[in-house]
């Protein structure tokens, strides 16, 4: 059994269902999305984080089969946050499951609900470039809501995936469905997405915090 098939295993008896094709539906994925983490021998890193979250797992028994399958007294109080390898506004990018984890950011759930940060799907991703100065710098680490996934007309700084590559921007939905895609940094030239191109944009979510090294 491969180390994939053995999470998938692990999986399906943390969530109590018996098919790959069960839990893959439980966890949000189409029917064959667990079949295709086994055929293309990818780790599931956000279902395995969304199932220490929600059930109190531990990560280590969820991975790797080992140690206390549950976490601990502290896993209520704490939301692990996958932080990826990606730079946003460096082109190229696109986010999707396969993508490797870098780190992991342990959060404390009673600073994000003072912070007004309710969301569940949460993950880290860094910055790159200029265009976001003086808002948010290169080398800044992004935490990103991805169940904020709809512009509306209020606008916020999102990162988005346009024509295949990775970028954070302010977005804001214009009045005759248009999308505007601006920059802090007035060097940099804004666009606007006709409706008729919007096939073309997909939003990973809304930029919540960010923060950087002060050297």
């Amino acid at each position: 059994m491969s180390e994939t098939e053995a999470i998938i295993e692990r999986l399906k008896e943390v969530y109590e269902v018996k098919t790959n094709k069960e839990l893959s539906l439980l966890v949000g994925l189409a029917a064959n999305g667990a079949h295709q983490w086994k055929a293309r021998n990818v780790i599931p890193y956000r279902e395995i984080v969304q199932a220490h979250t929600e059930k109190g797992i531990s990560m280590e028994w969820l991975l790797n089969g080992t140690g206390d399958k549950y976490a601990g007294s502290n896993t209520s109080k704490l939301l692990p946050v996958p932080h990826y390898a990606i730079q946003a506004s460096a082109g190229g990018g696109s986010l999707v499951e396969a993508e490797p984890i870098e780190q992991h950011l342990t959060l404390s759930r009673e600073w994000l609900s003072r912070e007004g940060i309710v969301s569940k799907d949460l993950i880290g991703i860094y910055a790159r470039g200029d265009s976001m100065e003086p808002s948010i710098i290169s080398g800044d680490s992004l935490l990103i809501d991805r169940e904020a996934n709809v512009i509306g007309s209020d606008g916020g700084i999102y990162v988005i995936n346009y024509e295949g590559d990775l970028f954070v921007k302010r977005v804001q939905k214009l009045l005759d469905g248009r999308i505007a895609v601006t920059s802090d940094n007035k060097k940099h030239m804004s666009i606007e997405i006709s409706k008729h191109d919007l096939e073309h944009l997909k939003i990973i979510g809304r930029v919540v915090w960010f923060g950087r090294k002060i050297i």
